[in-house]
């Protein structure tokens, strides 16, 4: 099992814990992390933008689609977003993508927020073991 932490705006962390919000989705170029990094059973972390981290997830399920097209970014769009919950200008601004990675989450546990240092501006990280509570992450 892996450990993610990950980066996002705080209403997507507000929605994940209540339950509104059941699939991250994130689009990158072909190799990044977390395609082909994130597995079933892995913990997701929830960092929230510039704060702390809130919760932690299971990921559930993964799917991986590449060789992006509009029509194959609309159908998913149209076909999971009530459970994504972007707003449209996520979907216009990843209309030229590559390759998308949906991670479905249960599991949701909502923490006593605690701080780690992150020293660079990824998004999505992978650890062996939990972030722990002043923790500087010099990953490379």
């Amino acid at each position: 099992m892996r450990h993610h932490p990950t980066v996002l705006y705080r209403s997507f962390v507000d929605d994940i814990i209540a339950g509104r919000k059941t699939i991250e989705c994130r689009f990158g170029e072909m190799g990044c992390t977390p395609y082909k990094i994130v597995k079933p059973g892995d913990l997701i972390w929830l960092k929230q933008v510039s704060g702390p981290i809130r919760a932690v997830a299971t990921a559930l399920s993964v799917r991986y689609f590449h060789d992006l097209s509009p029509y194959l970014i609309n159908l998913i769009r149209r076909e999971w977003n009530v459970r994504i919950r972007a707003p449209v200008t996520f979907w216009e601004s990843h209309r030229d993508a590559d390759h998308v990675v949906l991670i479905w989450m249960g599991n949701v546990y909502p923490l006593k927020p605690f701080s780690i240092e992150k020293r660079d501006r990824r998004a999505w990280i992978v650890l062996k073991g939990p972030p722990r509570p002043g923790e500087v992450l010099n990953v490379k």
